[in-house]
């Protein structure tokens, strides 16, 4: 893949980030929310015939959560990243220096400062690189999830099930403000295995 020096982003980046964006608006617009739940049901199917549906909701919880630790050790450049912002500190020292010593001409604190953006945005690109790929996963995922809960015709996700110390709960049911319990089980689900995820990435050392 052919890279930018900014960032590091290829042109497969760039394109994935669109997708992205497009998958995004399917959380304001219901047709092509509707389009990526049918496709994702498809692909689906046969779990949710061998899985309950809490078991699959925790599997797929589960498995963005590995996919997401994963790509943050293969696409973050975690050295790249040290280094802007090595940079971004210096560039700051410098601003700020000159500011106080008045040493450097307006056009001259001018070019530090446009330096100084250009390498923010870099550190930025660099950040958000594997959250964009991750996106394409998620971002379906979760569509989908709140496809079956919204329409009744996905007749998929069972009306209640049962919670340890609670006993029997609508997967709508309000946990917390507008946090339903369906959502919460999922984020749950997701932060604690992407934490384990991460922490067994370290160790056995995927990004090196």
């Amino acid at each position: 893949m052919d890279t930018t020096g900014d960032g590091g982003w290829s042109t497969a980046d760039s394109v994935a980030g669109l997708l992205a964006l497009v998958l995004a608006t399917g959380y304001v617009l219901s047709p092509i929310q509707t389009v990526v739940a049918t496709v994702w049901s498809a692909v689906l199917a046969p779990l949710s015939v061998v899985l309950p549906f809490s078991a699959l909701l925790l599997l797929l919880a589960g498995t963005n959560g590995v996919f997401t630790a994963l790509l943050q050790a293969k696409l973050r450049d975690s050295e790249r990243v040290e280094q802007l912002q090595e940079r971004i500190e210096e560039l700051q020292t410098r601003l700020r220096e000159a500011r106080e010593a008045d040493d450097l001409s307006v056009e001259d604190l001018d070019d530090e400062q446009l330096e100084l953006n250009r390498t923010m945005l870099a550190m930025l690109k660099a950040n958000v690189r594997p959250l964009v790929w991750s996106m394409l996963v998620t971002i379906p995922t979760f569509l989908w999830l709140r496809w079956v809960f919204l329409a009744p015709a996905a007749g998929i996700a069972p009306a209640m099930v049962f919670v340890p110390l609670v006993g029997q709960l609508s997967w709508t049911a309000t946990v917390l403000g507008p946090v339903k319990l369906w959502l919460a089980w999922y984020f749950g689900a997701s932060l604690s295995t992407g934490f384990v995820a991460r922490r067994v990435v370290r160790r056995v050392g995927v990004d090196q």
